[in-house]
């Protein structure tokens, strides 16, 4: 299915280029006039200073992938081996051995005789004629080679400025020159288009190296033993042990000329752009749309892009009937389709159906052999309302500002690393120190296209991250909510904010936790210290969010000499504050959870956070106040001041 949408995207789009034709680095020019007389010598096209030139200007060049020992022009633009009959010149003062010299020979002539066949059928195309014209006098032998050149550079001709392989014929030639040459000989109904056809052995080239990354490999590693890039083929069976039946090629895989060649040209391009492709870890995914207006832009891209107006688009859009998991009720069904049945009878338009089809591949390369990891092919409504309830299950509450964060792909991969405490940034992608699954991303790429749980690994991974490096942010708190969400308790709502009426042992007693780490801070600041040498948290974060009932009792008593401190510095309402909330706690966490498991564990860390950032958002708001107004002094729990752990 996955070539016939990609048949699609390239009989449909604008943007692909003509078939059997590739953008590849020309390095070397050659003008001719009308007879085919050089105007001068080879013209050098790279620009050493220029990255996007360094090796030669970018053309829209003939392209066939070349197999077997025989050779196998190209038309009008090929290497200097074939253009020209040269070889590369010897490393050494030593000659050019005879075998080279013999098959840059052979080669060339291969080159002339097509361009001949190409000037005899076409005999009113000019350029044809001129190539022709210089390849048959011997003109290409008076050449002067220049200092330092490559046999496998590519060289173009051009006659009065235009370069001579972009003439009309020498496309529509070169396409039937392709096509036969990766012809079976046979034909038959092709399984992509479902049409009669000539049918093809093998694909007629592959995609580009260094567009897919290798499976297992990490590109963003900073390893030295990275696998060089690679071209990759669609489909190989090169080999009898690999086909059916012990049959290779395409024998048992009917595929026409033309999809092959369509197939492979829309994934190479596809792969190309940016805005259809991302790299995820050692997987290449790439998308596109189907039957959609012009200008429509895949909701994918908000992944890697957020943009809150579209979000909040996508969430308008959202079924009424079931907004968590994005599929319409029966009732919203049922009205939908009598809207529709009863349209003609009323003389009303039933309404605008979006028939688009958004499409999704992720790739890896095994060596030279493609794998498709993971296809999606879905409506455009259906990836529309997957990418909103994304947003929706993982949004969170900044507590200093009131909005509603979002965050992209990228971010939320960041916070499943490591975090350093001397940067104040989590380790960047590829650190060997920042401790990532491999798989990460792609789990989080997939979750969030299929509306599917996340994997409970990537669930024990956070919760590790959290207790080694003792930091929970809004990236890793919307984390927390879409493991929740998703894995952990599927079909239920995690609030944004505190949610004051749960019950739940392991959310109370991470509320627990919090009252008490910020009342050790707003009992030591009492003195004037800017930050303490060890909190709570710093002590008692990991055993607390695995067994509270080990560490609680302690920490409770402890905590009688830090609301002693706020009584005898006359801040005796923040003190019956904090006793309050304390007492109301402990009533509703009888009996105290002796252990945590995965899930309590997460809703532990849920219940910390909320409480701290309902803290925060109290303190925020009273700031904003005391600018407007005069401060009445602090009377509640939540006006004391921010912790040193802030987001």
């Amino acid at each position: 299915m996955y070539l016939k949408r990609l048949r699609d995207f390239a009989r449909t789009s604008d943007e692909m280029p003509l078939p059997f034709h590739t953008w590849s680095a020309v390095r070397w020019m050659l003008d001719l006039d009308p007879h085919g007389q050089p105007l001068g010598e080879l013209v050098d096209l790279a620009v050493p200073d220029e990255p996007a030139r360094r090796k030669g200007k970018r053309e829209l060049v003939p392209k066939l992938q070349r197999s077997g020992i025989g050779p196998q022009p190209l038309l009008a633009c090929d290497n200097l081996q074939n253009a020209l009959g040269w070889t590369t010149p010897p490393s050494q003062a030593s000659p050019t051995p005879v075998k080279d010299t013999e098959r840059a020979r052979r080669c060339h002539q291969a080159f002339t005789d097509l361009v001949t066949a190409w000037a005899e059928d076409h005999p009113q195309d000019l350029a044809a004629q001129a190539l022709r014209a210089f390849l048959t006098t011997g003109e290409a032998q008076l050449l002067t080679k220049p200092g330092k050149y490559a046999a496998s550079d590519l060289v173009m001709f051009r006659v009065d400025g235009t370069p001579v392989h972009r003439s009309t014929t020498a496309a529509q030639y070169w396409t039937q020159v392709a096509q036969a040459r990766k012809s079976s000989g046979g034909t038959g109904v092709c399984l992509v288009c479902g049409e009669p056809g000539t049918l093809v052995d093998t694909f007629p080239r592959q995609v580009t190296a260094g567009l897919i990354p290798a499976i297992g490999h990490d590109p963003d590693s900073r390893s030295k033993n990275r696998p060089q890039p690679s071209a990759v083929t669609l489909a190989s069976m090169n080999k009898p042990a690999l086909g059916y039946e012990l049959t290779p090629q395409l024998a048992h895989a009917p595929i026409c000329g033309t999809c092959a060649e369509w197939s492979v040209a829309a994934l190479d391009h596809l792969l190309r752009s940016r805005d259809h492709t991302r790299r995820i870890g050692d997987t290449a995914l790439t998308w596109w749309l189907l039957d959609t207006p012009p200008g429509t832009t895949a909701p994918i891209e908000l992944l890697f892009d957020p943009d809150d107006a579209a979000i909040d688009s996508l969430l308008a859009e959202l079924p009424p009937d079931d907004p968590i998991t994005a599929r319409p009720g029966p009732r919203h069904l049922v009205k939908t389709v009598g809207t529709m049945l009863d349209s003609p009878k009323q003389g009303r338009e039933p309404g605008r159906v979006d028939t688009g089809i958004f499409c999704a591949a992720a790739v890896s390369a095994n060596k030279t052999r493609l794998i498709l990891r993971d296809w999606i092919d879905i409506p455009l409504p259906a990836a529309k309302a997957a990418i909103a309830t994304w947003f929706a299950q993982h949004a969170v509450i900044d507590p200093w500002t009131g909005r509603i964060e979002r965050f992209s792909l990228h971010r939320l991969l960041l916070a499943l690393g490591r975090w350093d405490p001397r940067t104040k940034t989590y380790l960047p992608l590829g650190d060997p120190g920042a401790r990532r699954p491999l798989s990460a991303q792609r789990d989080l790429l997939a979750a969030a296209l299929r509306t599917t749980p996340l994997p409970h690994s990537l669930a024990f991974h956070l919760v590790q991250r959290l207790r080694a490096d003792k930091r929970i942010d809004n990236p890793r708190l919307a984390l927390l909510r879409l493991l929740t969400t998703r894995t952990l308790k599927p079909g239920k709502t995690t609030p944004m904010a505190l949610d004051d009426t749960s019950d739940d042992t392991a959310y109370l007693a991470g509320r627990l936790f919090a009252v008490l780490e910020s009342l050790q801070y707003d009992a030591s600041t009492l003195d004037g210290k800017k930050k303490l040498n060890t909190t709570l948290t710093d002590r008692y974060l990991t055993a607390a969010s695995t067994s509270p009932a080990r560490v609680m009792p302690d920490l409770l008593r402890g905590a009688q000499a830090h609301l002693k401190k706020l009584h005898s510095r006359h801040r005796d309402a923040t003190a019956t504050a904090y006793t309050k909330l304390r007492d109301e706690l402990c009533g509703r966490l009888n009996p105290m959870p002796l252990s945590l498991d995965l899930t309590q564990q997460c809703s532990w860390f849920n219940g910390y956070a909320d409480q701290r950032n309902h803290r925060f958002a109290t303190i925020a708001a009273r700031k904003r106040a005391t600018q407007d107004g005069p401060d009445d002094g602090d009377t509640e729990l939540e006006t004391a001041s921010s912790p040193t752990t802030d987001n």
